[in-house]
């Protein structure tokens, strides 16, 4: 079906409708459906961003058949799901690599459902058939700690995105981060959230950017520092809910070092309010299994003009630990990112996963329905690559936007 579909699908993409003939209310039909069909599809992957609420970032919802129908006629939907441009869950989920939890990614019979249904007749189906959306993410089942930017920040129109850090206050007291619930003030320009932890050095020069800016937040497109080691510990993105660690397992925090967290806002959608963005941590003094956020970082030296560059890193597991477990992983990149996987380049380059696309814009953190089983003396290899045909000069690494980053971090336990 998907092969039959192609030549229609780029008409959809460009705002055409395939319109459908012959057929009326009355006259049966094999195509799908919304009601019972694609709005379950719907549910299961779009309306956590596509909601009804008018606080969002998405530009329509796909809760009502009238907005489904529109939003198929108006925007390259088609394409767009073709392409795995969106949803924004990027890991493969096909079975050769890695499963994941909470995964917004549409099987292949979801994919020829939603493409028939775009390039058919919409149909509408029974109203009685009609799948109730899922209900609005819930918190943590306890709050012990509130991270607070302390700024209602006025987000800059003059630019599509603005990348701003908040130096915000420590803890108090060396504790494990056991769950997190990020809560933008504003979700129809929040666009990502990280929170930072930072040792003595990245800390003194997060608080003298922020101070040389002003004294609420500094801009930050690169990353939060140029100095020391800056952590991730917990990351938010449209449609995610509230993280609660692998259980027995935690991130030990340093309870006297101030953290950082960087906003990501886009305004094309801003309803001009400011935002007050608010993290909620689970805490506790002990866990049975200490975990951290393992980092592999690329050689990034890419040549100019190439379709696709790419950048490797590697890291071995000491063959003093008798084995490791990585829970979940995040990668990443600036603009000219593609596509990024993870394999055990020890093992036949068994892959671990594959992002089969990257935007800048959605970096998701992806959590394994299983942890992964590694043993000491594994080589992960961290393969990135980009599209340099924009470029006329070598591309190097650095924390800023106009040059790269190849960086994956894991959630990693003994």
């Amino acid at each position: 079906m998907r092969r039959v579909l192609i030549a229609s699908l780029l008409l959809t993409a460009c705002g055409n409708d395939v319109v459908p003939t012959g057929d009326d209310a009355s006259t049966p039909t094999t195509e799908p459906v919304f009601y019972g069909q694609v709005q379950r599809i719907f549910n299961d992957n779009c309306v956590s961003c596509h909601s009804e609420d008018p606080d969002r970032l998405a530009p329509f919802a796909l809760v009502k058949y009238e907005d489904a129908v529109a939003a198929a006629t108006d925007f390259p939907m088609a394409y767009d799901v073709m392409n795995r441009v969106m949803p924004p869950f990027y890991a493969d989920q096909n079975g050769d690599c890695g499963s994941f939890r909470d995964a917004h990614w549409m099987t292949d019979d979801e994919l020829d459902t939603l493409l028939a249904w775009i390039n058919g007749g919409k149909l509408e189906g029974n109203p009685a058939d009609t799948v109730a959306p899922p209900p609005p993410p819930g918190g943590l089942a306890q709050v012990d700690h509130t991270v607070d930017t302390n700024t209602s920040f006025t987000i800059s129109t003059d630019q599509p995105d603005t990348f701003a850090c908040f130096v915000v206050d420590s803890i108090g007291a060396d504790k494990f981060v056991v769950g997190a619930h990020v809560k933008p003030g504003n979700l129809t320009v929040a666009h990502h959230v990280i929170l930072f932890t930072l040792d003595q050095a990245a800390e003194d020069d997060a608080v003298a950017k922020q101070a040389a800016a002003g004294g609420s937040s500094y801009r930050c497109d690169g990353g939060p520092t140029q100095a020391g080691e800056a952590k991730f510990l917990v990351g938010w993105v449209p449609g995610n809910q509230a993280t609660v660690f692998p259980p027995s397992t935690g991130i030990r925090v340093d309870g006297a070092r101030k953290m950082v967290v960087q906003m990501h806002y886009n305004s094309a959608h801003s309803d001009g309010r400011t935002d007050r963005t608010t993290i909620d941590l689970d805490l506790a003094d002990s866990v049975q299994v200490p975990a951290q956020m393992a980092r592999i970082s690329g050689n990034v030296n890419l040549p100019p003009q190439q379709i696709d560059a790419t950048s490797t890193g590697t890291v071995t597991i000491p063959n003093a630990l008798p084995s490791a477990r990585i829970w979940g992983s995040g990668v990443h990149m600036h603009q000219r990112g593609t596509a990024a996987k993870l394999t055990v380049a020890s093992d036949n380059d068994r892959c671990l996963m594959d992002l089969v696309n990257w935007s800048f814009h959605w970096q998701h953190f992806y959590w394994f329905e299983e942890p992964v089983a590694l043993d000491g003396g594994d080589t992960i290899k961290l393969t990135c690559h980009y599209d340099t045909t924009g470029d006329t000069q070598n591309i190097g690494f650095c924390e800023t936007t106009d040059c790269e980053m190849c960086i994956q971090y894991a959630y990693v336990t003994q």
